[in-house]
């Protein structure tokens, strides 16, 4: 199958668009994820009303300061597993 000059030239053209195709779409995608607010779908628009409010430091829960059980179990677990190896 021998292709004469036109055709070759209007492969290399195809080929041209697709990359530039493929340029413009990756353009578009970097633009829209750096324009993006905190909870927008990638089609949709800003979302309406709240959509993620952090609480005050001074509000948030404490740890709790006393071992339970489970983390006791695991700090024994983990001293004998630490003395099997010679540490």
């Amino acid at each position: 199958m021998i292709l004469n000059i036109w055709q070759i030239l209007i492969l290399i053209g195809c080929g041209v668009v697709v990359a530039l195709l493929g340029i413009f779409i990756g353009a578009w995608l970097v633009f829209k994820s750096k324009m993006a607010v905190p909870g927008e779908s990638f089609f949709g628009g800003i979302p309406k009303g709240e959509v993620y409010t952090i609480p005050d430091a001074l509000e948030a829960a404490e740890f709790p300061e006393e071992e339970s059980k489970a983390q006791e179990n695991v700090l024994t677990r983990t001293q004998k597993f630490l003395k099997t190896l010679g540490d």
